[in-house]
């Protein structure tokens, strides 16, 4: 469900409105949706949830931070130091891709873009700095005990603090970080965008269950091209978000769920919806193509 700022679920108080939250996630699992994406604001309707439906619906716990604040240099948030940040990620990427980049109008490109090129020419974090991050599990804790409660298994984590821990050489934290997933009984699914960076370290480095990149038949990271590859070299399931290219294949999803599942193999799909009938459209299109594939596979199983 989508909630940033401008979310129509949101009231002038910028609460969640509670009742539009329990009807849009009812249809969505009218329509074949089995798990939820679960951040605290819909928590309550969640619960609702559950009850109408025996409990049989599963939830994704959200450990990931937008903003990165728990994550400090000095007791400082990774936060306030995200231009500078950005410029350590610039300084990784190839230059025909930077290139390529700057004089681009080609889809995702904007959003590239807004992980690596800082508002202002900034110097990068020192080696010193790097060394001196650290992570305050107080926050990451307390929410893995609200789960729990919950009865909730499953939990992402990373985010953007992902692809800078991962860009700066501090796979470490991130494996501390699922040791402290694993230990409080959850299973840890990374998630992150920039796919071919990524994915290699912690398939190496990280006891994660599998992960969440950003893709579509548009754009991938760092290229389409490169962020299929990545997928298909890695052994644990992937799960596409932004599978939709935020919005613009929004009147073609039979066509990108298509290219996901049967061009890209991925395991599953992340979709936001923000309304009734758009979680309609979206979930049931996609439920008549997961069941089309399924009664295939099974013909062409009783042929063999």
């Amino acid at each position: 469900m989508y909630q940033d700022e401008d979310s129509e679920f949101k009231g002038p108080d910028g609460k969640i409105d509670f009742f539009r939250a329990l009807e849009v996630l009812q249809a969505s699992v009218d329509n074949g949706v089995r798990c939820i994406d679960l951040s605290p604001p819909i928590v309550e309707a969640f619960n609702i949830l559950q009850d109408h439906n025996d409990g049989e619906i599963k939830a994704l716990g959200a450990l990931q931070e937008w903003t990165c604040k728990n994550f400090v240099i000095d007791g400082i948030p990774l936060a306030e130091y995200t231009e500078r940040i950005k410029t350590n990620v610039r300084s990784k990427l190839p230059l025909s891709y930077l290139s390529f980049l700057e004089h681009s109008n080609a889809p995702g490109s904007s959003f590239a873009k807004s992980f690596f090129e800082p508002k202002v020419p900034v110097e990068r974090l020192t080696e010193s700095e790097i060394c001196r991050i650290r992570m305050k599990p107080c926050f990451f804790e307390e929410r893995l005990e609200l789960y729990r409660k919950l009865n909730v298994r499953l939990v992402q984590f990373g985010g953007e603090t992902a692809d800078w821990l991962i860009v700066l050489g501090r796979e470490d934290l991130l494996k501390n970080f699922t040791q402290l997933i694993r230990s409080k009984g959850f299973v840890p699914i990374l998630i992150c965008h920039l796919a071919s960076l990524v994915l290699p370290v912690a398939e190496k480095e990280l006891d994660v269950a599998g992960y969440i990149v950003p893709l579509n038949k548009l754009w991938g990271l760092l290229t389409l091209s490169q962020a299929l590859d990545t997928i298909r070299s890695v052994k644990k399931p992937v799960i596409a978000m932004k599978p939709l290219a935020r919005g613009v294949l929004a009147d073609d999803l039979q066509g990108a769920f298509a290219y996901l599942f049967k061009k890209a193999k991925v395991a599953g799909v992340l979709v936001g919806v923000s309304s009734v009938s758009q979680a309609k459209q979206t979930f049931s299109t996609l439920a008549r193509l997961l069941d089309s594939s399924s009664k295939r596979r099974k013909r062409d199983s009783e042929r063999k």
